[in-house]
């Protein structure tokens, strides 16, 4: 355990203000994910406003996941401590669904990274069934989803704001 990555992820939530992840339990867990750092996915709204929409429902508990900056990846190599939640810092794997939010090509090769640090296959066909299904959204999937074919089992082609609310 890497208490210095817990400690830093603790601190950056407890600067946040707004809305929280539901409580654990009976619930679809959504691991929403920004193939970038923490200070860009907080810059982008469509991130932000699926977050607080998939938290508003009751069957849901969403919690965010991002590219660790360079200090943080090192931390994570160093210790093999694997990428974890900004809120209960609880591992990838242990989600229901991990929903990638690519809004930019550029952000396409920081997948590897987190499939990697989250203890995953990044090929979709090297996953088995016991592992989390992966959805991609956002401007990139609704565009082309072509280059993320055999990484992703799902997507959603469309606005999410859309989209969420009949699921």
């Amino acid at each position: 355990m890497s208490h210095k990555l817990i400690d830093r992820a603790r601190q950056r939530l407890a600067m946040e203000s707004g809305p929280r992840s539901n409580p654990w339990g009976g619930r679809l867990s959504v691991a929403l994910v920004y193939p970038n750092t923490y200070h860009h996915a907080m810059s982008n709204l469509g991130f932000l406003s699926v977050y607080q929409q998939l938290n508003a429902r009751e069957d849901t508990l969403c919690e965010r996941f991002f590219l660790p900056d360079s200090e943080d990846l090192e931390e994570h190599r160093r210790t093999g401590f694997r990428l974890f939640s900004l809120e209960s810092q609880r591992p990838l794997n242990d989600f229901d669904l991990i929903a990638f939010s690519i809004s930019f090509e550029n952000d396409y090769l920081n997948l590897p990274t987190i499939f990697e640090l989250g203890g995953l296959p990044l090929w979709r066909s090297e996953r088995g069934e016991q592992s989390p299904l992966v959805l991609a959204g956002g401007v990139c999937a609704f565009l082309n989803p072509e280059p993320l074919a055999e990484i992703c089992d799902l997507f959603a082609i469309g606005e999410a704001e859309v989209l969420l609310d009949p699921l």
